[in-house]
């Protein structure tokens, strides 16, 4: 199976580097620094096993590469618009598109039983521009639970976990689903199908929705946050508003709230990504986490208060700090 990932950062990077050391194959699609050092001296991978690399064919020329059976896409999900350029020789007729993301993805509607409200959301896709440019048929979801980093240019470090969930949006147990986890699993990483992807996404976003937008607002790491009484009672509130909007679209969702936020207060002065990025100057995956959310909530008539606040207070904090910009921008 030819495989590219575009946008190898810290979970692209981990992928790949222990999918080719398990005697598997992948191209990367990378730029800058991270390119450099990864084309001068090969892939670094920093693990349990110590530090190693890996001979990866590495390049910013999509075209150089041609069509892939599988593109994975290890964007954030407010920068792939900006790539389509580039990703457009990266697929043919065949191309399954599998975008490792955080939040509510692009093909959401895709695959839901039933009439749906819309077809796209806007503050993810507008105007449905990359279900239109990939192909909804060409979506395949994935929720990956794993920590890691980049710690340099052309070195990714796995922490902890490594399960990546992949489905098909409409649940189906397809065969292209069953090759691509048998050729991801030479990885050694916890590669699983599933037949709920979207009950994955739900479960992950919980965590996301709270820990992520909060920690820029108050610019603090977890236990600050979820070790105070008045905002773990705020956090409950977004949690309850979200599985409320999960469950109008078919995901029967009860999650244990007091044990998803006792979790988070047990990672003690650990900074989200989204304040991580914050606190780097990179613009903020505010969308897919958050306003999709809420999007969600107004299509379907569920009503998300306080989801709403939240978004528009952390939005705005990024907007000043000249890292956010509206995805219909």
């Amino acid at each position: 199976m030819k495989i590219c990932m575009f946008g190898a950062g810290a979970v692209g990077g981990i992928l790949a580097g222990r999918l080719i050391k398990g005697g598997g194959d992948m191209s990367i699609v990378a730029r800058g620094a991270h390119l450099a050092a990864i084309q001068e001296k090969g892939l670094g991978v920093r693990d349990r096993d110590g530090e190693w690399r890996v001979v990866v064919r590495a390049t910013d020329d999509t075209t150089s590469l041609g069509n892939q059976d599988l593109l994975i896409l290890g964007l954030k999900a407010h920068t792939v618009t900006a790539a389509l350029d580039q990703l457009t020789p990266l697929i043919g007729p065949e191309t399954v598109v599998m975008h490792i993301v955080n939040g509510i993805p692009w093909w959401f509607f895709h695959g839901l039983k039933g009439e749906q409200p819309a077809d796209h959301l806007e503050c993810v896709d507008p105007g449905g521009h990359l279900l239109n440019s990939f192909g909804r048929e060409k979506a395949l979801g994935c929720v990956v639970h794993i920590a890691c980093n980049v710690p340099e240019p052309g070195l990714v470090e796995h922490n902890a976990g490594g399960t990546f969930f992949i489905g098909e949006p409409d649940g189906s147990e397809s065969a292209r689903l069953a090759a691509i986890v048998d050729a991801l699993s030479p990885s050694g990483l916890r590669i699983r199908a599933t037949t709920d992807i979207r009950a994955e996404i739900w479960s992950k976003l919980y965590a996301n929705i709270t820990g992520n937008p909060v920690s820029v607002l108050l610019e603090a790491g977890f236990s600050d946050i979820f070790g105070e009484p008045g905002v773990r009672d705020v956090m409950r509130t977004v949690i309850e508003e979200s599985a409320a909007v999960a469950r109008a679209y078919g995901t029967d969702a009860n999650p244990d709230i007091d044990e998803r936020l006792d979790g988070l207060a047990t990672l003690g002065n650990a900074k989200s990504s989204t304040l991580q990025d914050f606190e780097a100057g990179k613009s903020l995956e505010l969308d897919a986490l958050v306003g999709a959310v809420a999007e969600l909530g107004r299509l379907a008539d569920i009503p998300t208060p306080t989801i709403d606040l939240i978004y528009a207070l952390t939005c705005q904090k990024a907007k000043i700090a000249g890292l956010y910009t509206p995805a219909s921008a």
